[in-house]
């Protein structure tokens, strides 16, 4: 089978490693808890401020239907799918997919963007929440 980069689109850092701070043991057993400090606290602990921005996965989720030869109206699942960034996408570009996401983070999902959050769940991916072969992606 072909491989494929499926993050070709997928914009590229400006590599600005100098800037990146410090980590210690206790940012890191913040970030653990996957909650407001990992994904809108400071940079120490996570993202720093998790916010949707278009250009990031509208290209990409185009790659992932031509790829996957997804029909309009597919199933398609993203585990840890946080705050449905990527979900939200898909729907703009496939309206009449049925999307689900899980995330281990409450906090994502009870920030998850507004279109998306009724398809989204807190969730485990060693223990999904759905039937196998529920999904086509």
């Amino acid at each position: 089978m072909s491989e494929v980069n499926l993050l070709e689109r997928y914009p590229k850092g400006k590599g600005r490693s100098a800037e990146r701070p410090v980590i210690t043991d206790d940012d890191r057993r913040i970030s653990k808890q996957f909650g407001k400090d990992y994904f809108d606290g400071d940079r120490r602990h996570g993202y720093g401020g998790f916010n949707y921005h278009e250009r990031f996965w509208s290209e990409t989720v185009k790659l992932f239907q031509h790829y996957y030869a997804l029909a309009d109206d597919a199933a398609i699942l993203d585990v840890g799918c946080a705050k449905g960034f990527m979900l939200n996408d898909f729907m703009k570009l496939m309206p009449g997919a049925q999307l689900a996401g899980v995330d281990i983070s409450q906090y994502a999902i009870e920030h998850a963007v507004e279109p998306v959050r009724p398809f989204v769940r807190v969730g485990n991916a060693r223990n999904l929440p759905f039937p196998d072969h529920s999904f086509d992606l």
